[in-house]
C-alpha cells in the first residue's frame, strides 16, 4: 500500500473510532437517501490487464465487503422508489440507500449480480442503449489501454499536445481535457494517440448483450437509460441531445426496460439546458455524479451521487467514511 493510501485508510478508521461516520450515518433520518454509483467489478488483474480508467472499478472482494455494510448499516431500496418517494415529498426509511450502475459492462453480470443475489438487494443499471451487445468499450477505455502501450515519457508528450494539465497524471489529464471537447473533434484530438500507439487487442466482449440483460431483470434489477451513444450531452447541439434521449428511452422500452423512466447522465455531465431535454424526453428522474445525499429539495433531475471504487472504499472503515460521507454537509 502507497502512503497515500496508508493514509486515507489510516483517517478512515479514526473517523470510524470516533464515531463521526456514524454520525454521518445518522443525517439520513428519513429525509435523505444515498445513491451509490458504481462501474464496473473486476479482480485486480483483470482490471490492470484491460487498463481500466482510473475510479472506475471495484473488485469482487470490496464489492462484497460494501454489500455486507450497507446490509448492516443501510436500507436499501430500488432507485426507482427513492426518486417517486422524494419527488412526491413521502418519507424515507431511515438510512435510505440505493445501489447504481453507468455504462452495463458485463462484468456486472458475472460478478456484481452474484453478490447482489446473495443478499436479495436491488440495484439499477443504466445501459447505453445503442452499445448493447457491439464489441469493445468507450473511447476513455481506448484512450486508456493506447496509453498504456506507451512508455512514460511519450505518455506526458501526449497530454502535453493535448494542453492536459501539467502536474496531472498524463492519463486523467488527457481524459479532463477529451472529456470536455466537443463529441465532434474528438476524433482530431485522438489522431496524434492513435498515431503513436497500437490499437487495443479484441478481447472479449465488455458490455452486456439484449439476453444477459433480460436475464438478470428476471433476478430483479432495473435497467434504465444511459444515453443511446453515450455521446456526453453538453458536448452536441440540443436537437442532437434530444434525439440522443428520447432514442434511448425508445429503444429500451422496447425491450421491456426502462420501466421508471430514469437516467445517469454520460460522463455525469449536465445543465440546465440537458436537464429540459431529459423533461421533454419523459423521463421523470435523472442522476449526475456530483458527489451528495438527494432529498425533497434536489431537483427530481439532478439528483447526486456517491461515487465508489476501489481506491478509496477498499476497507470497511474507508466504505463508511464514503457512504454517507463524513464530508458531507447535506
Amino acid at each position: 500500500m502507497n502512503p497515500a493510501a496508508l493514509l486515507r485508510r489510516m483517517r478512515a478508521e479514526a473517523l470510524e473510532w470516533s464515531g463521526a461516520n456514524r454520525r454521518a450515518r445518522a443525517r439520513l433520518d428519513g429525509r435523505r437517501a444515498a445513491i451509490l454509483m458504481y462501474h464496473r467489478v473486476l479482480p485486480r488483474a483483470d482490471a490492470a490487464a484491460r487498463s481500466v480508467e482510473p475510479g472506475m472499478v471495484v473488485t469482487p472482494e470490496s464489492f462484497d465487503l460494501h454489500l455486507r455494510c450497507l446490509a448492516e448499516c443501510f436500507e436499501v431500496l430500488p432507485l426507482a422508489e427513492i426518486a417517486e418517494r422524494l419527488r412526491a415529498g413521502r418519507p424515507l426509511p431511515r438510512g435510505a440507500a440505493a445501489i447504481t450502475f453507468d455504462d452495463g459492462w458485463r462484468d456486472n453480470l458475472v460478478h456484481a449480480l452474484p453478490a447482489l443475489e446473495r443478499r436479495a438487494l436491488p440495484a439499477t443499471i443504466f445501459i447505453v442503449a445503442g452499445r448493447v451487445g457491439t464489441p469493445g468499450a468507450f473511447w476513455p477505455d481506448e484512450v486508456c489501454r493506447r496509453m498504456a502501450a506507451l512508455d512514460p515519457a511519450a505518455r506526458r508528450r501526449i497530454a502535453r499536445a493535448l494542453n492536459a494539465p501539467d502536474a496531472s497524471d498524463p492519463v486523467e489529464g488527457a481524459l479532463e481535457v477529451l472529456k470536455r471537447a466537443p463529441e465532434s473533434g474528438r476524433d482530431a484530438l485522438l489522431e496524434p494517440l492513435r498515431a503513436a500507439s497500437p490499437a487495443p487487442a479484441a478481447d472479449e466482449p465488455e458490455l452486456l448483450d439484449w439476453d444477459e440483460i433480460d436475464r438478470m431483470a428476471r433476478a430483479g434489477i432495473d435497467f434504465e437509460s444511459h444515453g443511446t451513444s453515450h455521446a456526453i450531452l453538453t458536448a452536441i447541439d440540443p436537437e442532437e441531445a434530444a434525439r440522443e434521449l428520447r432514442e434511448a428511452r425508445e429503444r429500451l422500452r422496447e425491450r421491456g426496460h426502462g420501466r421508471h423512466a430514469l437516467l445517469a447522465y454520460p460522463s455525469g455531465a449536465w445543465n440546465a439546458e440537458t436537464l429540459a431535454l431529459a423533461r421533454d424526453a419523459g423521463y421523470a428522474g435523472a442522476v449526475t455524479t456530483q458527489r451528495g445525499l438527494a432529498d425533497a429539495d434536489t431537483p427530481a433531475l439532478a439528483l447526486p451521487r456517491l461515487g465508489l471504487h476501489e481506491d478509496v472504499s477498499g476497507s470497511r472503515a474507508e466504505f463508511l467514511r464514503m457512504v454517507p460521507g463524513s464530508g458531507i454537509a447535506r
